[in-house]
């Protein structure tokens, strides 16, 4: 093959490799943020009293602006891209085999708020409320903030310890009704 031929083609394959991998990650991350909303979360019944609590919520829509978080805004670590796409691999696979392989009915969901920072991510929260640190310097935001930001959150507490009910308003009220419901049902 000729030298001039032979660029042709190396170049040629690098321009066609880096398009080829600028849309696949494009479709990728369409995929990932698609995958994300509540509609695909809530597929399975178990979930109906969460999305119930999360539509009467803040961060479901229950605000001046109508804004909602997604299910992945909260439920994904963003810490990274690499943890991000890690976490989302490993709920899904968990989720998806519960729904598929064992009792969803038997799933006890009071004991599952109590371990809510397995749930919920710091580097979610941080990630809308990315000013937190910066407002706390004046008003009321300081004294329940200055332990997590100033001091290094040497008491290891996650937002979720503190802010419990976060996303979910009413969960319990949720819980129990869907917990009446199933026994009606069975």
């Amino acid at each position: 093959m000729a030298k001039g031929k032979k660029q042709f083609f190396v170049w040629s394959s690098i321009m066609i490799g880096i398009v080829v991998g600028l849309i696949s990650s494009m479709g990728v991350a369409d995929v990932l943020h698609m995958t994300g909303h509540g509609y695909t979360c809530t597929m399975c019944h178990t979930m109906d009293p969460m999305n119930a609590s999360y539509h009467e919520d803040v961060h479901g829509g229950k605000n001046k602006l109508g804004v909602k978080a997604l299910c992945s805004d909260c439920h994904l670590d963003h810490t990274n891209s690499f943890t991000y796409v890690l976490t989302k691999m490993k709920v899904s696979i968990n989720d998806g085999y519960k729904t598929v392989f064992t009792d969803t009915n038997k799933i006890d969901w009071r004991r599952k708020r109590e371990e809510r920072s397995h749930f919920v991510y710091d580097s979610g929260c941080l990630k809308c409320h990315s000013n937190l640190e910066d407002v706390m310097q004046s008003g009321k935001a300081f004294l329940p903030h200055r332990d997590y930001f100033v001091l290094g959150n040497k008491n290891n507490k996650s937002c979720v310890d503190c802010h419990q009910n976060v996303g979910h308003k009413n969960l319990g009220l949720f819980i129990d009704k869907f917990e009446k419901t199933k026994e009606k049902n069975n």
